[in-house]
């Protein structure tokens, strides 16, 4: 069943656009590896189209998975991979028409698939402008699931985008109330009024929650200040955490000491750490941005590559698209064509990608 309040009151909207948060997508498209024990592995079908998936393969998981629902497997579960394949490649009407035809094939009464279903599509209409019809959902979700701080946030997101900052920032706030200490989320939401502008709001939130909370750790407090742009307690606070050893104590603390403009002392500071522990892409690729600012493009290659090399890496797209840049700075325009070619298949979604792209074919 789609949820929806069509017909009840809600808040107004002003513009439509199609963008969304890439964070809101981002953890809409990673739920699937939580949520898939949902929606059921119960055939070969879908556990490879889950492989093809995870893969980003999503050209050979739309046939496949059409494939077994030509077949007679048309199932809610299969046409919510389908949907999760669509929006992959980039074609999120069909993704919706999918995301709606699983949700034709639930039960009377809505599970954790139904609501997953819904979130994705969502989403979906989201990014294909319809924003009016996400918030309709988001709704209707929050009438049944009233303590569910992902649909505040992410209504908040879809009011984000359309401009309606006063509807997104009662719901941020609202989720800030619920989860206080969730610096992350906190740190997610930061980031989307950034995105749409609302920087001043932004900080509001990290602000607000560095007066509020006196028992946070010294990793936290220097997190949130690195938002507010107070670099020096960051560096501080990130410096008396330095001895937990965590990679995301020293990639903050070397993004730190880049706002400072010391890029030696932050290169420093991620080689220190890569002496002992090769395990985390994150420290490459921000090493090889700093081997970049520095001027030092063979030694930002060597970074992006290695990084691209460890196991199950959640930054696979991240790292591809800075090894493309890394070769732009070398002067290897041809490789760096060939690689975007790929980047693309992989990652259709890119519009800064598809423009980098313009730029390489007139090179």
């Amino acid at each position: 069943m789609i949820f929806s309040d069509r017909g009840k009151n809600h808040r107004s909207r002003s513009q439509r656009t199609g963008r969304t948060p890439c964070s809101v997508f981002c953890a809409l498209f990673c739920a699937l590896f939580f949520l898939s024990g949902c929606a059921g592995t119960a055939n070969e079908a879908q556990d490879s189209a889950l492989v093809f998936i995870r893969d980003r393969d999503f050209a050979s998981a739309v046939e496949m998975i059409k494939n077994d629902i030509d077949a007679g497997n048309d199932t809610e579960g299969m046409y919510r991979l389908l949907g999760i394949a669509q929006m992959g490649i980039g074609d999120y009407s069909a993704a919706a028409g999918s995301f709606e035809t699983a949700l034709d094939r639930a039960g009377m009464f809505p599970g954790d698939i139904d609501y997953d279903i819904n979130y994705y599509l969502a989403a979906c209409y989201v990014k294909m402008g319809r924003q009016e019809e996400a918030v309709d959902i988001y709704n209707a979700i929050l009438e049944m699931k009233s303590g569910d701080a992902d649909g505040y946030y992410l209504r908040g997101a879809a009011e984000m985008s359309v401009g309606n900052s006063e509807a997104a920032e009662a719901d941020f706030r609202r989720v800030m109330e619920m989860t206080p200490t969730d610096y992350d989320r906190l740190i997610a939401i930061y980031e989307t009024c950034v995105q749409y502008g609302s920087r001043d709001l932004g900080k509001s939130f990290v602000a607000a929650a560095l007066e509020q909370e006196s028992g946070m750790s010294n990793y936290d407090r220097g997190r949130l200040s690195y938002y507010l742009e107070d670099y020096q307690t960051a560096k501080n606070c990130l410096e008396s955490a330095k001895g937990d050893g965590s990679y995301q104590t020293t990639l903050l603390l070397g993004k730190t000491y880049e706002a400072l403009g010391d890029m030696n002392y932050a290169s420093d500071v991620y080689e220190g750490f890569l002496a002992s522990d090769q395990t985390h892409p994150e420290i490459y690729n921000q090493l090889g941005l700093a081997r970049l600012a520095m001027g030092d493009p063979q030694a930002a290659l060597t970074a992006f590559q290695t990084g691209l090399k460890i196991r199950d890496n959640d930054i696979v797209q991240t790292l591809s698209f800075n090894e493309i840049v890394a070769y732009e700075y070398i002067g290897d325009f041809k490789k760096a064509q060939v690689l975007m070619e790929a980047y693309l298949k992989s990652y259709p979604e890119d519009e800064n990608a598809k423009r980098e792209q313009v730029f390489l074919s007139s090179r």
